[in-house]
């Protein structure tokens, strides 16, 4: 922009690794907003517990010393969610505050009001006291976070997810097997054993022809299952166009980067109850409850919805509409 200085924004949070939060990053970091320039800093990697240590520990050293520099950014937006992943963010917050950087706390976790407990409880009250500072801005992802994560932590800023601009719909019918599709890390709170027992009785009680492809593990296996450890990009957005409905069992979730983007591709979705601020073609099913998410995914199998409505559903999560919220942010932050 004519007569505006480039500003720096780096992103702190696991950059190149599996995940939601990663893929977040990238997308924020590859569009900036007008006017900005965006950097990562790989704060963690996917190791045993020595290696994550080390890496931790060598990425803050660095940090540190970034922050004493003459090169350091204008902003510092960091990508947090519960437990450990903020134990080690609150020390680049520490750091940020020490030379007077302005930062950014963006909490991406579903599980953070669980972490933090009561309000008087001590992970609430380390959250507050890191991040006391004019200098700080705490963001969650929609405004049920909001409404919770306030009562605990002070003002919080709403950003949602952005869908990523390289993922290009087209208003067509894909050609869809008959198959469900669920997209996620192997963690205990995704739901994969639930998503195997939902299979087997879709197949005995409904279609033994329908099939499910499950990413996060390969440990799982039967009779129509398909199981992948993980997922390149490319072979995510064709299982989004060929896949007829997206499952997402999960125990909790912040805002799930999956979801939207099954929704850009127009792919119904049936989705735990847990989940808050759906939008409005997303279908919820009780949490771990097998004969409500039977009756849940045999209607959409047999009354598929338009695909039009459901890619129209995100259609305000464009890059360009959330970096208005980002550009306004930065500059109150800077100005």
């Amino acid at each position: 922009m004519l007569g505006r200085i480039m500003r720096r924004v780096l992103h702190v949070g696991p950059c190149n690794t599996p995940g939601g939060m990663a893929k977040v990053i990238e997308i924020l970091s590859e569009n900036p907003p007008t006017g900005w320039q965006a950097e990562t800093w790989q704060s963690h990697i996917t190791s045993n517990i020595i290696g994550k240590f080390l890496h931790h520990r060598k990425m803050l050293k660095g940090f540190s010393r970034l922050m004493k520099s003459n090169t350091k950014p204008d902003i510092v937006h960091i990508h947090t969610a519960a437990d450990w992943s903020w134990r080690r963010k609150s020390a680049y917050v520490e750091v940020c505050a020490k030379h007077s950087v302005p930062c950014i706390v963006h909490i991406h976790s579903g599980n953070f009001t669980n972490w933090l407990g009561s309000r008087e409880a001590p992970n609430a009250e380390n959250f507050r006291k890191v991040t006391n500072s004019e200098n700080c801005k705490i963001v969650v992802l929609t405004e049920g976070w909001r409404d919770k994560l306030s009562k605990l932590i002070g003002e919080c800023i709403v950003v949602n997810n952005p869908v990523d601009p390289k993922l290009k719909y087209e208003n067509q019918s894909y050609q869809r097997k008959h198959q469900l599709l669920m997209l996620g890390r192997f963690d205990a709170v995704k739901g994969h054993q639930f998503a195997v027992d939902l299979l087997t009785k879709l197949r005995q009680e409904y279609d033994e022809t329908l099939n499910l492809i499950m990413t996060g593990t390969n440990r799982y296996s039967g009779d129509g299952l398909t199981s992948k450890s993980w997922v390149s990009e490319k072979e995510k957005l064709a299982l989004m166009q060929q896949s007829k409905l997206l499952i997402m069992p999960s125990k909790y979730e912040g805002q799930p980067l999956v979801m939207l983007e099954s929704l850009h591709c127009g792919l119904p979705c049936v989705v735990s109850e847990n989940i808050m601020d759906l939008p409005k073609t997303v279908v919820a099913a009780k949490y771990n409850h097998l004969d409500d998410w039977f009756d849940k995914v045999t209607k959409i199998l047999e009354e598929p919805p338009n695909t039009g409505e459901i890619h129209s559903a995100v259609s305000h999560l464009k890059i360009d509409s959330i970096n208005k919220k980002w550009l306004s942010i930065y500059d109150s932050m800077i100005d």
